[in-house]
């Protein structure tokens, strides 16, 4: 921990946390990933079984400022806890690592959680894990892994699933998205799956039009 006597304490940050103005939120969360990292940590992942959405929210928001310090602790909460919401949390806070940490590596055993979590039989992990793998194919580590398995889950017999990656992938301005969703539309019969697909191409194309 930094010595300096003006830096509030953790439990004070921990307070922060809970605020309700974000950027008091946002400052409590980097004082803590800069001051506090190992006692700080475990204490936001036990927070993700919190009955309190505030709490728990929060929770995965700060742990978005840790980067690779939470990959390991992340995936290992994810198999091991009987807590549907803190498994529920954990695909949001990698969410929330990536925006923050963009072009820091991940370890593979990330990917597998996030394949393992669109199979999930809880739409929210699901949602969350669609979330994180959009994310991923949008920048430059792992995005073509991260299309790859979104446009395998195209070929689910989850309607639901099929319609949220088709999402997901209309956000992804790469070739491999567009070529995902085109197939998409050529092989379903379903009016409904059809009609999802074009309408993520064309979000698609505007995204494309508008980087050109």
């Amino acid at each position: 921990m930094n010595g300096d006597s003006t830096i509030p304490s953790v439990d004070a940050l921990f307070e922060d946390l809970m605020h309700p103005n974000p950027r008091i939120q946002e400052e409590a969360c980097l004082i803590l990933s800069e001051n506090y990292r190992e006692e700080a940590l475990p204490r936001l992942l036990d927070l993700f079984c919190h009955h309190d959405p505030k709490v728990y929210r929060a929770a995965v928001k700060g742990i978005g400022f840790f980067g690779s310090d939470a990959f390991d602790p992340l995936i290992d909460l994810y198999a091991t806890t009987a807590n549907q919401t803190a498994r529920r949390c954990c695909p949001k806070a990698f969410v929330q690592v990536f925006k923050n940490f963009p072009d820091q590596p991940f370890p593979d055993s990330v990917m597998q959680m996030l394949e393992q979590g669109i199979d999930d039989s809880d739409m929210v992990v699901v949602q969350g894990a669609l979330m994180c793998l959009g994310q991923i194919g949008k920048q430059q580590f792992k995005s073509e892994e991260a299309i790859q398995i979104l446009a395998k889950s195209l070929s689910s017999q989850n309607v639901a699933l099929i319609f949220s990656a088709s999402q997901a992938l209309a956000d992804i301005p790469n070739p491999l998205a567009e070529n995902a969703l085109r197939s998409l539309r050529k092989n379903n019969d379903d009016p409904l799956i059809q009609e999802a697909a074009q309408s993520a191409l064309a979000r698609l194309q505007n995204l494309l039009n508008s980087k050109s």
